[in-house]
């Protein structure tokens, strides 16, 4: 476990000299839990106390850090929970028993979540509740048992407890250690920061969410950059549970405002430019959909938010990944700027003008040439989702609806990934490499329903064919220009059928895809 060059200041102190500050429970700990045999020890501890009083009850560690004269404690809840709860037994054995001994004052513990604090308050204002009733009441016969040693009990508790205070400079490293000693090393994620939070709180304020689990990270991000930074680029995991515990979870009116946005953002997850995100691995873009989404705009209603903002973002990630751009921090600024326009209310067309001058105005990064677009279209080490990206993008654009199911669009290699014999005795390759060239360039890429790749599988084109020509003219929505093929050319002329048709694909985007003409540069000699 890493933590900053010395952010740790350890000190052996007296644990009930912390009563006067308020000691903080974070949404982070699991609730109080302890049972009898972990409380035996300490008891028998105190009690021995009474026969030597230069005796130090050693309690372990506390690790904390301190923020507006409060505690925050990332490790000790148990230990110091236990020792209020004792505390408190003893002051109602007094109070009942009418003795002439002084109460003792207890510590100041809040908890996070409100859940816990209601326990917690019912327990020491009203009467005891689970989970720290069995406990009263296992301590409650303690103290009736060692009734003539109260006071000395009461001595030890004040005087002879002592703790090592490990105060971190930070919440941050206080989590570390709270993850080190609770976890044995092994890191609490944000997945799952989130989701136990989120559970919690769906109970406590009986309010559903509604969100696939891997989806709740990003969309955690999204409804931060909506509130409040727009470059949040630095989000870890205790920004994330400063941000659950401010702006989530603390009232019931911010959960349910949390829960309707998620719901708006959770039915973005079967939009086709999803799927097409993914293909590109561009998680960022996420947050823009997303946001606009929050903004109440529908991006397939309003289609010029997709051709303006959302494909030339996208065709801007495939020429960065075509050139192997580092773009670092600059496109995150060209994201930031996006965002904080769709939450100022800005139509699509100033967005798309804003995304075509930060284009001209880092080239560098941003724009490719006609001539490597086109080359690395044909590319075997160019991923296959971006070249499906590409595809699926044309089928969208091309498609007024919001209907195309893009789970249910395979990609079919015309000349397979593993070829059957028939293929070499009509003279395709045999060599790997060569095979390898034809079968992942976007020119022997088809975008057809899952249900045909099931039975063609590997088969020759003159099978394969059979089936194109029943199940083509059946799904109109893939039968754009760009995901045509003349099967007859395919057969006849091969390699340089596909190599064409990876141009034709190349003339398409360049043509047809907006702002693809400041993205691609036209390098091309015309006679």
């Amino acid at each position: 476990m890493l933590v900053k060059s010395n952010s740790i200041s350890p000190k052996y102190v007296n644990l009930y000299s912390l009563r006067d500050q308020e000691i903080v429970i974070p949404i982070f700990q699991r609730f109080y839990d302890w049972k009898e045999k972990q409380v035996d020890a300490l008891l028998d501890d105190l009690l021995s106390c009474k026969d030597d009083f230069s005796k130090q009850i050693y309690l372990m560690d506390l690790a904390y850090y301190s923020e507006n004269n409060q505690i925050i404690l990332a490790d000790g809840q148990q230990r110091v929970v236990t020792i209020n709860l004792l505390i408190k037994t003893i002051n109602d054995y007094i109070a009942n028993n009418h003795l002439n001994i002084e109460r003792v004052e207890g510590f100041n513990i809040k908890y996070d979540i409100p859940q816990y604090q209601h326990k917690y308050t019912n327990t020491f204002d009203n009467y005891p509740i689970a989970p720290f009733k069995k406990n009263y009441l296992y301590f409650h016969n303690w103290v009736n048992d060692n009734k003539d040693y109260i006071e000395d009990i009461i001595k030890a508790i004040k005087e002879n407890i002592y703790v090592f205070t490990k105060e971190t400079e930070n919440l941050e490293d206080a989590f570390l250690l709270f993850q080190q000693i609770n976890t044995g090393g092994k890191i609490l994620t944000k997945e799952e920061v989130i989701k136990s939070t989120i559970d919690q709180f769906a109970v406590i304020y009986h309010i559903p969410v509604n969100a696939p689990v891997k989806e709740l990270k990003k969309m955690i991000l999204s409804y931060y950059k909506y509130l409040y930074s727009s470059s949040a680029n630095d989000f870890d995991t205790i920004s994330v549970m400063a941000f659950l515990r401010n702006d989530v979870v603390s009232t019931r009116e911010k959960f349910q405002k949390f829960a309707t946005t998620l719901d708006v953002i959770n039915n973005l997850t079967s939009n086709p430019m999803t799927s097409v995100i993914n293909y590109i691995n561009r998680p960022q873009l996420f947050d823009i959909l997303n946001i606009m989404g929050m903004e109440g705009i529908d991006v397939f209603a309003r289609r010029n938010y997709l051709n303006y903002v959302m494909f030339p973002l996208c065709l801007l990630s495939i020429s960065m990944t075509m050139k192997k751009a580092n773009p670092g921090g600059i496109i995150k600024t060209l994201y930031s700027g996006i965002i904080d326009k769709v939450k100022q209310g800005k139509n699509e067309m100033d967005i798309g003008a804003f995304i075509s001058s930060f284009i001209n105005d880092n080239p560098e990064i941003c724009k490719i040439n006609y001539s490597m677009f086109e080359k690395c279209l044909g590319d075997v080490d160019l991923k296959q989702g971006v070249k499906k990206a590409i595809l699926i993008i044309d089928v969208i654009m091309n498609n007024t609806s919001s209907t195309v199911n893009v789970d249910a669009i395979n990609l079919e290699h015309i000349y397979p990934q593993k070829p059957d014999s028939q293929w070499a005795t009509e003279n395709w390759p045999t060599n790997y490499d060569e095979q390898r060239e034809l079968i992942h360039n976007i020119g022997n890429y088809l975008l057809l329903n899952e249900e045909v790749n099931k039975r063609i599988k590997n088969k020759y084109i003159d099978y394969k064919v059979i089936e194109y020509n029943r199940i083509i003219p059946q799904d109109l929505s893939l039968g754009t220009e760009m995901n045509k093929v003349d099967f007859n050319r395919f057969k006849n002329e091969r390699k340089s059928y596909i190599e064409y048709r990876q141009k034709e694909i190349a003339k398409l985007v360049f043509e047809n895809f907006k702002l693809a003409q400041v993205i691609i540069v036209d390098d091309r000699t015309h006679e």
